[in-house]
């Protein structure tokens, strides 16, 4: 999708072993590099493009690394990823798919990690999960993180759910849900690892989230609501938030976000775990408010 465009300029179809579930993971490392993590039963695939996306060979993540929550590239020539539902897990692997079989560092069981999400945090990361409470654990980018001890327990969000971090320009975001209060809320992760304060964003406790920020520091924490339509808050730094219905319909189900310099792009599933018997729609995301 060329920028300012709004049609497609490149589509290529990437043959694959075999089918698999999880999160399909885009990278984009440097310009004219693309790499797409696909989770397969065993093990993921990855796929590389060092000429834009034109041409693709397909190679192999870790052995058993199926059940993937979120990628980021970086710090350093590294592909971090976390397990989505429980437990809790983390693993770095080498731009080539070198690295552990598995995610080598487990923090929490099962139930505690129905939900998980991975930021830029400093040099490091935040890892928030949630389940029977919501905690997350910090790595400030000293040492190895494939191994327990680079990791310190960071704050806790006691009856929180469905956490959803953001890293970037205007520093560590996470926005989570209190389902007993029926509120959304967000926090601001400071650089001494301890939480801003509270800041209610809805009266309400929607679900499926996804909150996106992009280079410029913008935010946009993008839900469904009950009438099934599309909402959107959007903030420049996080100290004002503006909120803007995007559209009704189409079945507006496991949303993601991605911000460019200006706006960005949300892209859903209409039928979550479906096997790929629906449709996968995209829209533009707006740009931050002028103030």
């Amino acid at each position: 999708m060329p920028r300012g465009k709004r049609a497609c300029a490149l589509r290529r179809s990437i043959p694959l072993s075999e089918s698999g579930f999880g999160k399909v993971q885009v990278l984009l490392p440097r310009p004219g590099t693309v790499q797409i993590v696909a989770p397969l039963l065993r093990p993921a695939a990855l796929a590389s493009s060092f000429d834009g996306g034109n041409t693709f060979a397909v190679g192999t993540i870790g052995e058993e690394t199926p059940a993937i929550e979120h990628a980021i590239y970086g710090p350093g020539d590294f592909i971090s990823m976390i397990s989505g539902s429980g437990p809790a897990s983390f693993g770095r692997y080498s731009p080539n798919g070198a690295g552990p079989a598995d995610f080598p560092v487990t923090f929490a069981s099962a139930t505690e990690s129905l939900e998980t999400t991975l930021a830029p945090w400093g040099g490091g990361f935040a890892f928030f999960f949630s389940g029977a409470r919501a905690r997350s654990v910090l790595w400030n980018g000293a040492g190895d993180p494939n191994l327990p001890q680079s990791w310190v327990e960071g704050p806790g969000l006691g009856g929180a759910d469905d956490p959803k971090a953001v890293g970037g320009r205007s520093g560590t975001w996470v926005a989570y849900v209190r389902r007993g209060r029926d509120a959304t809320f967000v926090r601001r992760l400071r650089s001494s690892g301890r939480l801003g304060a509270e800041r209610r964003l809805l009266r309400d406790a929607p679900f499926g989230m996804t909150f996106a920020q992009g280079p410029r520091g913008h935010m946009a924490l993008t839900y469904t609501t009950v009438s099934d339509a599309v909402v959107a808050l959007r903030s420049r730094n996080g100290r004002r938030w503006v909120r803007k219905r995007l559209f009704r319909g189409n079945d507006p189900e496991d949303l993601r976000s991605a911000l460019g310099p200006r706006g960005g792009w949300l892209v859903w599933d209409g039928n979550p775990g479906n096997a790929g018997t629906h449709t996968i729609r995209i829209a533009a995301l707006p740009g931050p408010p002028r103030r």
